[in-house]
């Protein structure tokens, strides 16, 4: 079994630098998803058993498709769309923070499979959306606007995992409040 193993994983190998080349000044869709934390607590439900749940300016889940393009296997350039959403769930009610971020970041490649990125992000339609005993819970953002700064390991030219850090600020469109969006997360994407 180790044999197998050991000749798969230097098959693999042995493919990257291959493929690699085959990704370089090329455009590529993209689809990816991350799990997201960090930001100010905008809701916090109560449940009957004494236990509590929050929800965060800056979680949770984060699914997005885009397109890269990339100059050489040093420099890229991504465009990203996405859905990102915080949501708790319970028999007589739920409360979700949802926005839709698009994305427009650059890549330098330190070495071939690692790589810094960062750019803007732009949230359209922030809202805290609230059903059943918890429905008074509706409020909308402005749009907002952040920064991004992510690292990449490119598992192969098709695969990579990230970690990310965003600023950005969200306010209420009645003005009255504002909440800090900044957040960390884990990230993989896949290259078509």
């Amino acid at each position: 079994m180790k044999k197998i193993v050991a000749i798969a994983a230097l098959s693999l190998a042995t493919s990257l630098p291959a493929a690699a080349a085959d990704y370089n000044n090329s455009g590529h869709f993209l689809l990816g998803m991350g799990l997201t934390f960090g930001g100010d607590t905008l809701v916090t439900l109560h449940y009957t058993d004494g236990s509590t749940s929050s929800i965060k300016s800056g979680g949770l889940v984060h699914i997005y498709g885009g397109y890269e393009y990339r100059f050489s296997n040093r420099v890229s350039v991504q465009a990203n769309v996405g859905y990102h959403v915080d949501d708790e769930n319970a028999k007589n009610g739920s409360v979700k923070f949802s926005r839709y971020p698009l994305e427009l970041l650059g890549y330098y490649g330190i070495t071939d499979n690692v790589r810094l990125g960062g750019g803007l992000r732009y949230v359209t339609s922030p809202k805290v959306s609230g059903s059943g005993v918890v429905d008074s819970a509706d409020f909308e953002f402005n749009n907002a606007t952040g920064l991004v700064v992510e690292g990449e390991y490119l598992i192969s030219p098709q695969f990579g995992v990230k970690l990310r850090a965003v600023s950005e600020k969200y306010k209420l469109k009645d003005g009255s409040a504002s909440a800090n969006g900044n957040h960390g997360g884990i990230y993989a994407s896949y290259y078509f």
